[in-house]
């Protein structure tokens, strides 16, 4: 009685497992890829990273441009608030204030370099752009935490 149970048992799932296998003749088979589907599949991949890329480019030159008008806004400010100094106070705020623009200058000078740079190669010109911008928000802030 165990045997013929557990033969049932195996009966049963064989016959389920070949039910699951048999191909169905509604089923759509799937259609043969030629090297034409590859190379227009492939140009479409290839034209859509590129606008991608040009976007994305645009957008950040578009961030870093606004980023720079406010921090020249901002670095008029400081500019203001020192011309009252005297003396020793006045030669430091100026010769702070002066790095500042400097960095400001640098910032600015990639900014232009990411504009005229390659879509292929902007990303490492992207970095440099950061890097010169990172460096400027810091300057621009020790500035402000000094006065």
């Amino acid at each position: 009685m165990i045997m013929t149970r557990g033969f049932r048992v195996v009966m049963l799932a064989g016959f389920v497992g070949l039910m699951g296998c048999e191909q169905k003749s509604g089923a759509p088979t799937p259609k043969k890829v030629t090297p034409d589907d590859v190379r227009r599949d492939a140009g479409q991949a290839v034209d859509t990273a590129v606008e991608y890329t040009r976007q994305t480019k645009e957008e950040f030159q578009k961030s870093l441009e606004a980023r720079l008008n406010e921090m020249d806004a901002e670095i008029a400010k400081l500019r203001e608030k020192g011309r009252d100094l005297k003396d020793q106070a006045k030669a430091d705020w100026d010769r702070k204030m002066a790095e500042l623009e400097t960095k400001r200058d640098a910032a600015r000078a990639k900014l232009t370099e990411v504009g005229q740079s390659s879509e292929e190669a902007w990303k490492d010109v992207q970095k440099g752009a950061q890097a010169a911008w990172d460096d400027l928000d810091k300057a621009f802030h020790d500035a402000a935490r000094e006065f």
